[in-house]
């Protein structure tokens, strides 16, 4: 069956189903009348079809979202309305949906600054396991779209464990399609350095650039990590760096963003970082981004895959103290959200 017609067909078939709600007979009969295919349509065709239309881009299925729990959220923590997404997702096997919802918040805000009349938007996307399913998502969703503006891709952390590459942000950029991706630009450095060289390290040339593109990116969207949790990214490196990780417990550490640590206070302070991680960005830039009209730091908060850990005593600072308001957007998970309304108030 030729491509062209195949894909004639699946559209027609998907528009039987879903918009006309016509039984698979019925699909069947209407196709073979409209579009006479050479060998004709059996009924037996048409279930793989159906399940071909949404790698094809014809269907889109979109997780729901948890209203009640995020009104709580918004309400217990002073949150702006609307900021707040809550995925009800039944287990951590289901971890991609939460990425699936932010990277539709992310398109809708693409949506919002084309209208705006930005025809080129900086999109800066940070390591991880969450950013890239997220990358994945947004990748499948740019292709069915017409009427974005032109992206131009950002690393807005250097590189990632040696055995998980594919967690690294620059890996992500082949996610993305091609006739929507003006520029990319890379953050390629050791993704820990010495603190007191980390100054002279990224004025080197090969970074230079990179810092420079900053003032361009309106959209950032990153993940988030526990010191409590042994499989976090950021953990694993502390580690490898000899870092003894019950005394940075002990010290206050709860969580970091973009590899960047903080406790229930605020940004752990440069002094105490013998080693530091290679980011465009600070916590207090992404604050201070947060609240500047037309940019977003979308933040993703989901549970462990690997253990199941909710991310809600990381998470819990970021919502309390202003100096950690380091988000214009959060996507959680229900698990993670309701662990934080049972959570004691600070």
């Amino acid at each position: 069956m030729p491509e062209t017609i195949a894909k004639e067909i699946v559209f027609r078939i998907t528009q039987l189903f879903f918009d006309e709600g016509k039984k698979v007979t019925q699909i069947r009969d209407t196709v073979n009348r409209e579009l006479k295919p050479d060998p004709r349509l059996t009924r037996e065709a048409v279930y793989p079809l159906l399940a071909r239309a949404k790698a094809d881009g014809y269907v889109r299925v979109i997780p729901p979202v948890h209203e009640q729990l995020a009104e709580e959220i918004v309400n217990r923590f002073g949150c702006e309305r609307g900021s707040i997404s809550v995925v009800p997702t039944l287990e951590p096997r289901f971890n991609y949906l939460v990425a699936e919802v932010a990277a539709g918040l992310v398109l809708d805000i693409l949506r919002r600054l084309k209208k705006g009349g930005q025809n080129e938007i900086g999109l800066g996307i940070g390591p991880g396991r969450a950013t890239l399913d997220f990358a994945r998502h947004l990748g499948e969703l740019l292709n069915t779209e017409l009427g974005l503006p032109q992206i131009n891709l950002h690393a807005i952390g250097a590189g990632c464990p040696t055995e998980w590459p594919e967690y690294a942000s620059t890996s992500f950029f082949n996610l993305f399609p091609r006739h929507l991706v003006s520029r990319r630009f890379g953050l390629f450095a050791e993704t820990m350095v010495p603190t007191k060289e980390y100054q002279e390290i990224i004025k080197r040339a090969w970074l230079d650039d990179a810092f420079q593109q900053r003032k361009d990116i309106s959209i950032v969207v990153t993940s988030m990590g526990d010191m409590y949790d042994e499989h976090d990214l950021f953990t694993a490196f502390l580690k490898k760096a000899n870092y003894n990780i019950k005394q940075l417990q002990k010290r206050g550490w709860l969580g970091n963003v973009q590899y960047r640590p903080y406790t229930s206070k605020g940004p752990v302070p440069q002094s105490q970082q013998p080693w530091r991680s290679v980011t465009l960005f600070e916590l207090e830039d992404f604050e201070v981004m947060a609240r500047t009209k037309n940019k977003h730091v979308v933040l993703v908060a989901r549970q462990c895959a690997q253990c199941g850990r909710t991310r809600a005593p990381a998470l819990k600072p970021l919502l309390e103290v202003p100096a950690l308001r380091v988000w214009s957007e959060i996507v959680m998970d229900a698990a993670t959200a309701t662990e934080l309304l049972d959570a004691p108030v600070s």
